[in-house]
């Protein structure tokens, strides 16, 4: 007699989901992102370095855009307007987070900065009435008690 497994989504390894791997890119670019400005800040002001960035941030999105060939920049107003305002408070962020490192410890600035999911965490039950487990409101307990015990 033969028997067939069938496979449980929950049961693949988070290597294996299809999120895993983009996740994992995101985070190695964002630790480029987050410790190589501490080497620019020796030599240019904080406002030079977030041109910088943009223009860097430019060349990837002219690939993209490149990319993308036929099929066009897809349009929507509300969208695109709320897609800029995102862009640009992204940039104030960088702005803010060059700030900080140019006077703090790169690695204490990038840790308490990378807490921002708290915020998002916020909006996202307020505004889109997501649900959290209790395992991950400890887990958003724990990431509290970390900034207290980080910055003192």
């Amino acid at each position: 007699m033969r028997y067939e497994r069938t496979l449980q989504l929950d049961a693949i390894p988070y290597i294996m989901k299809d999120w895993f791997l983009p996740t994992l890119a995101a985070i190695l670019c964002w630790s480029g992102w987050a410790f190589l400005p501490k080497f620019s800040l020796q030599y240019i002001s904080e406002r030079s370095a977030v041109v910088y960035q943009v223009l860097g941030g430019a060349i990837v999105a002219f690939f993209i855009l490149f990319k993308l060939g036929d099929r066009g920049l897809e349009t929507h107003p509300t969208s695109a307007i709320i897609a800029v305002i995102a862009g640009m408070l992204n940039l104030l962020g960088v702005l803010f987070y060059l700030k900080a490192i140019s006077k703090g410890s790169v690695a204490i600035v990038s840790t308490l900065s990378a807490l921002y999911p708290l915020v998002v965490i916020v909006l996202a039950v307020v505004l889109f009435q997501e649900k959290l487990t209790l395992q991950q409101a400890m887990g958003i307990g724990f990431a509290l008690v970390s900034i207290i015990l980080i910055t003192t």
